[in-house]
């Protein structure tokens, strides 16, 4: 072990045992570029209007819960425990925001009424065409909606299995093996994981294959982009129809999980 990591664990022992508020700060200096690694990740799928300096205080908050609720004796890698919660308390912060007019709010709404109602009918995946004629758009106009919407999307998917009165939860954290997580967490995590993979199977090709190199993979709209060879505006409307698909399949399963 090197000396740098025994005083990172003799701070972990003061923080845990003494409370000492030193401890604390020292430990926030020190996971803060583990912070801004995590903010450039998410910020390279948000709207170019979000500023990265806006994200540091919900980031520096996901940090110190993490900090609070970490169990040093147990002997896991505080990085892994803390990248889900980080990355969910930026993502609540920027849907406490809802930067969006409310008529694009309602459009989005109508969105997600059309395509579950479609879907439902049809017993299949519905087209690109047939939800602009059902919302009486033409395909430009459905594309630009989209474009509005991907960016509160990526909250979207993280926050439908969260209970009611339960801390935000992301579904990043859902899928990943949390070793701190209790017994019954286990068993709805993997519920959830079996109505997920079921749900993804039925996407159209290359929806499915965005979800699984963003959710799964961990890499971001401009990366995708790169390995589908598609642009990154083209990502981001496949990434916003899935979620929207998603969205509509897993809440008619929800009550029967929660």
């Amino acid at each position: 072990m090197t000396r740098d990591m025994q005083s990172i664990d003799l701070l972990w022992l003061h923080f845990k045992k003494e409370n000492s508020q030193i401890a604390k700060e020292k430990l926030i200096f020190h996971y803060l570029p583990y912070v801004n690694q995590t903010i450039n990740r998410v910020k390279m799928s948000l709207p170019k209007n979000v500023v990265k300096e806006d994200l540091l205080s919900y980031g520096i908050f996901g940090l110190y819960d993490a900090m609070s609720k970490f169990d040093i004796s147990r002997g896991f890698k505080f990085e892994t425990y803390a990248f889900p919660r980080i990355k969910g308390a930026i993502l609540d912060g920027l849907r406490a925001e809802d930067w969006l007019p409310l008529s694009i709010r309602q459009k989005e709404k109508s969105l997600v009424k059309v395509i579950g109602e479609l879907e439902q009918t049809l017993g299949r995946t519905a087209t690109d065409q047939e939800i602009s004629e059902q919302l009486k758009m033409d395909s430009k106009e459905l594309n630009n909606l989209l474009d509005k919407l991907s960016c509160t999307n990526l909250v979207s998917l993280d926050q439908l299995f969260n209970q009611e009165g339960e801390e935000s939860i992301s579904l990043l954290e859902r899928l990943t093996d949390d070793p701190e997580r209790e017994p019954e967490n286990i068993i709805f995590c993997n519920e959830v994981k079996n109505v997920l993979t079921v749900a993804i199977n039925k996407l159209p090709e290359k929806e499915k294959l965005v979800i699984a190199l963003y959710y799964y993979e961990g890499l971001n709209l401009k990366e995708i982009s790169k390995v589908l060879d598609l642009s990154e505006s083209r990502i981001s409307q496949l990434h916003t129809k899935a979620i929207f698909r998603l969205r509509g399949r897993l809440s008619r399963q929800k009550k029967a999980l929660l």
